[in-house]
């Protein structure tokens, strides 16, 4: 009897433990920005915004400061993506989460918008040191 006893004490412990309640207040607020890269280069006037975040969040995505799109709500999944324009040579793309906690949280990329594909010097320079290094080898 004292046997089964100790052993439902441990059984109920174990629930308490690990018990989804207990496990979602462990979850920590957080967003994690998959696209673009940091120093991403593109021809392209628009560019992809993905990443995951907690869900029920709300990010808001800001392009040099302004504003791009509405407020993007998150689902159950955490997932978010939307696309937004860069104009400039040099983008600041800012992606912010609002958490129902009523914290914030801030990831920032840079994008560089080209003219041209072929006007990559710093690519062509660093294909001719590769090439001239290999021939030397």
């Amino acid at each position: 009897m004292r046997r089964i006893l100790t052993a439902l004490l441990i059984a109920v412990s174990l629930l308490i433990v690990f018990s989804p309640s207990v496990m979602a207040s462990e979850v920590k607020n957080f967003i994690k920005l998959n696209e673009p890269r940091d120093n991403f280069m593109t021809s392209s006037n628009r560019i992809l915004i993905a990443g995951e975040t907690v869900p029920e969040a709300s990010v808001i995505v800001l392009v040099n400061g302004r504003q791009e799109g509405k407020e993007l709500s998150i689902g159950a999944a955490g997932i978010f993506m939307t696309q937004v324009p860069v104009s400039s040579k040099e983008n600041i793309i800012t992606v912010k989460a609002s958490f129902p906690s009523g914290s914030t949280e801030t990831v920032t990329r840079r994008v560089y918008l080209l003219e041209n594909e072929s006007k990559l010097p710093e690519l062509t320079s660093l294909i001719q040191t590769l090439k001239s290094f290999l021939i030397l080898k």
